[in-house]
């Protein structure tokens, strides 16, 4: 993305968290927004998926009408392309590929379009790298979009397997 970037927000971990609310970021101000999430782990030895969730200009949890599609591509096999299926989700999966217990880990960069207009969809794009397991490194790039029109103002990260212990998600206006 081109131009320059202002922080709206950062957040840091602190704690064993089942998810990470990030609210009152998005709003007429910008059209695009930046997020970063850098160096999240789990508080276990379990890996986790993360997914991705808005919360809309009521402070509710968008759980309804996402549709998305993701390339996942580990070192060690075949790259898959996920993508959901023609009913739409609860959710964007795969928004940091998978994470696990540190040193282990990920990161991930998202862009998202349009989230505090009530004319339009909002988008995502995203790309992460995570290491897990066996040892297993992953690259994951994906596209989203929440098929409503609601006002958006925030987001949720969701750890679906183990909660998160560490990580620090920042959020920018794209100028």
């Amino acid at each position: 993305m081109a131009g320059s970037l202002e922080l709206i927000k950062s957040e840091t971990l602190s704690g064993s968290v089942a998810n990470v609310s990030i609210t009152d970021v998005f709003s007429d101000k910008y059209n695009v927004y930046k997020i970063t999430m850098n160096d999240f782990s789990t508080a276990s030895s379990t890996a986790t998926e993360t997914i991705l969730r808005f919360i809309n200009s009521s402070g509710s949890v968008v759980s309804a009408d996402y549709k998305y599609s993701s390339s996942y591509m580990p070192a060690d096999t075949g790259f898959s392309e996920i993508i959901s299926s023609a009913v739409s989700t609860t959710e964007i999966r795969y928004a940091m590929g998978t994470i696990d217990d540190s040193p282990q880990g990920g990161s991930a960069v998202h862009y998202i379009f349009n989230p505090f207009s009530s004319s339009s969809y909002t988008f995502n794009t995203n790309q992460s790298s995570s290491f897990y397991s066996n040892p297993r490194f992953l690259a994951n790039k994906g596209i989203g979009v929440l098929k409503s029109t609601a006002s958006i103002t925030g987001f949720q990260i969701v750890f679906e397997v183990s909660n998160a212990n560490a990580g620090k998600i920042s959020v920018y206006g794209v100028k």
